[in-house]
């Protein structure tokens, strides 16, 4: 299916539904004050406590500026998402922030509000060409990612098999994490990428998967590469089960119970990502078009590395 009947097939779609996408729709970030300078809308997933963060700081950031945030669970849905775009654009809303579920999907999406005119913020996730939007904000994810992926290269060595613990196929995290690896590995031609395998978003999906690549490769596999820190504990755990605790394994997010584990030694390090502070510039640089500044077109947060060495310094914001 083209791009263009596509999307006209979705937007027909979400015309017909419009009034109802109530589910996952909240007004948490009313202003205090009753006369709000603006509505902003923020369309995100809520499925793990990175975004419930984020939403947090959208929140409070809203609050102190004097805007009415409205918050969107499009639950990691493409075509829920655009519902949610639509809602708000029957809302009249005076700018949306998007964290798009799905690259290329979400090009329909933000058409919508360009036709609308509506200006859109794209944060954390990026957007595939096709459509106009203010600027991007968010964790630098590529760099983070190639963060993770040095510490790991050097956790063994430079040489050994290891495998990647991949998170929602197609998603722009996905796609930068798994790219910054292959990246990375051009730099260690005797590092090989024995597999890749989805771990769905799941604990217990990452638990089983590395247990069947334990076994699938034995000791050829010298470290585990997982798109976030949760994951990584997780094939830490099943690592630990089978007595292999010679494992590298590292992850991306900074959670708090990440820096537990890499100061235990269970997991080798991480990449820190500030999900808070991922909302909060959302709604300031919205604030700011709307007053007439002028914005950049990309504001990137930065990941640093966290390893034993200096754990001590971070504390997780999820």
């Amino acid at each position: 299916m083209t791009q263009r009947v596509w999307t006209t097939a979705v937007l027909s779609l979400t015309a017909a539904i419009l009034i109802g996408c109530g589910d996952g729709t909240t007004q948490e970030g009313k202003a205090d004050s009753p006369k709000a300078t603006c509505t902003i809308g923020f369309c995100m997933t809520l499925d793990h406590p990175y975004w419930q963060n984020m939403r947090l700081g959208a929140i409070d950031e809203g609050k102190k500026l004097g805007a009415d945030v409205i918050i969107m669970n499009a639950k990691e849905d493409p075509v829920v998402q655009i519902q949610q775009i639509q809602e708000l654009i029957a809302k009249q809303v005076d700018i949306a922030c998007v964290v798009p579920m799905k690259k290329e999907p979400l090009v329909a999406g933000i058409t919508a509000l360009n036709e609308a005119k509506i200006p859109v913020v794209i944060v954390n996730r990026e957007i595939a060409d096709g459509c106009d939007y203010l600027c991007y904000t968010g964790t630098d994810t590529y760099a983070g990612a190639v963060t993770s992926a040095e510490i790991l290269m050097k956790a063994i060595g430079g040489k050994g098999g290891i495998v990647e613990l991949h998170q929602h196929k197609g998603t722009g995290p996905q796609l930068a994490r798994s790219k910054a690896l292959k990246d990375v590995m051009a730099k260690y031609p005797d590092v090989k990428l024995l597999a890749s395998v989805p771990h769905e978003g799941q604990r217990g999906k990452a638990i089983q998967e590395t247990q069947v690549l334990l076994g699938k490769f034995g000791n050829q596999l010298k470290g585990i590469y997982a798109h976030g820190d949760n994951f990584a504990i997780a094939a830490a755990d099943a690592c630990i089960e089978a007595g292999r605790k010679d494992i590298a394994l590292v992850g991306m997010g900074g959670s708090q119970e990440a820096i537990e584990a890499i100061k235990e030694g269970r997991i080798t390090g991480t990449s820190f990502q500030r999900p808070e502070e991922e909302g909060r510039s959302a709604i300031r640089l919205a604030i700011q078009h709307l007053k007439g500044e002028k914005l950049e077109a990309r504001y990137l947060i930065p990941c640093p590395a966290i390893t034993k060495d200096n754990a001590d310094q971070f504390q997780g914001q999820f």
